[in-house]
């Protein structure tokens, strides 16, 4: 996963409209709820500034930090779709809008790829069991000391874990040649992540402001 800054280009305007969308958000739908995000959006000159904040939950379906590949492959896949042009919003054709730049902040998901290759992995387990099958005699003594201190140790982490609350903050910017071609947008966030099910948008531009809420049956935004 590839982190990067946050976009420098009318950056306080952007942060005032975040940071008064989520004081909106937090008041409408508690500071964090499965199911709820924050969009916002803000355009200058040929410039359009998209962030999604959301819980983890909504993108991947739990809250801790991967604890098995096909959780990883589930983070993986999530972040293959988040460097997409269209992984939020579908741009209308006119408004000639390409993707520059986009950046994850995912605490949980550090180190995690969207082409994550698991064969070294594999081969490695393999190779493992093999030595481990070698000294499996040796193991067992020292494994019998330590079962019921690991057990408890698992339980407790896994207890954490279900408490955890976990963020991700996604941002594109898209350079449009035509920015007053976009007055209407369709969100396509719930197509690809259907456990994000309310959105709350806030969006600021020359030619418009204001918010909106959107769900899974409500998918256009009108900029106005």
């Amino acid at each position: 996963m590839t982190l990067k800054p946050t976009p420098t280009l009318f950056a306080l305007g952007l942060v005032a409209l975040a940071t008064s969308a989520q004081a909106e958000t937090e008041r409408q739908l508690g500071a964090h709820e499965h199911g709820a995000a924050l969009l916002t959006l803000a355009a200058e000159n040929q410039t359009l500034a998209v962030s999604l904040d959301t819980p983890a939950y909504n993108l991947v379906g739990f809250e801790q930090a991967p604890a098995s590949d096909a959780q990883r492959d589930q983070v993986g896949s999530a972040l293959a779709t988040l460097a997409r042009a269209d992984a939020v919003l579908d741009l209308p054709a006119a408004a000639q809008c390409t993707l520059v730049t986009h950046a994850v902040e995912a605490a949980t998901w550090e180190g995690i790829d969207a082409h994550d290759d698991h064969d070294e992995e594999h081969h490695d387990e393999h190779a493992d069991e093999h030595h481990d099958d070698h000294d499996h005699e040796h193991e067992d003594e020292h494994s019998d000391d330590h079962a019921h201190e690991d057990e408890h140790h698992e339980d407790h982490e896994r207890d954490h874990a279900k408490n955890a609350h976990s963020d991700v903050l996604v941002e594109w910017t898209y350079r449009c040649e035509n920015l007053d071609a976009l007055h209407t947008v369709t969100v396509s966030a719930f197509e690809h992540f259907p456990n994000l099910t309310d959105l709350q948008v806030q969006y600021l531009g020359d030619d418009w402001q204001g918010a909106a809420q959107l769900t899974p049956g409500n998918t256009r935004l009108d900029l106005n």
